[in-house]
């Protein structure tokens, strides 16, 4: 299987920081070997569903009305342990592929909740082509807005 992958924005696991990964000012962010997320940006999921699906992704949204084109991951989980996106990259024209890593929050709670998760996708291919996108190998439910 061939992939083109993407050099995206890396930045820091913000459900982390979020979930109370505080450290002294000016001492910088704690090390953990954990893989970094690619998310640009992460926010409690729009949703109609009033119950949860059995288990992971859910839901998946591209914008290819914007540029560059972002995807948007639907989870449900516990936030700060549910899975995170990694990496991201096209198996083919019309194949968008994500890997995640799992959450690394020691401190988990019972909540059980939808969360949406956007990446920016790579300007291989034109993103209103995308027919499919695979979260870990699984092929999810698919949504494509052009903006038209």
């Amino acid at each position: 299987m061939s992939r083109r992958w993407t050099t995206a924005l890396v930045l820091p696991l913000a459900l982390t920081a979020c979930a109370g990964g505080h450290y002294a000012p000016g001492t910088g962010a704690p090390h953990t070997d954990a893989p970094r997320t690619i998310a640009v940006e992460s926010y409690p999921a729009r949703t109609e569903e009033a119950s949860p699906p059995p288990a992971g992704v859910v839901h998946a949204r591209v914008d290819a009305g914007v540029r560059p084109a972002r995807l948007e991951l639907t989870m449900w989980g516990t936030p700060g342990c549910m899975p995170y996106p990694v990496d991201v990259g096209w198996t083919d024209s019309t194949t968008v592929e994500v890997l995640t890593a799992a959450g690394v929050d020691p401190a988990c709670s019972d909540e059980y909740l939808p969360v949406s998760q956007v990446v920016v996708l790579p300007v291989y291919y034109p993103a209103d082509g995308v027919r499919t996108v695979r979260v870990d190998g699984a092929t999810v439910a698919l949504a494509v807005d052009t903006g038209r």
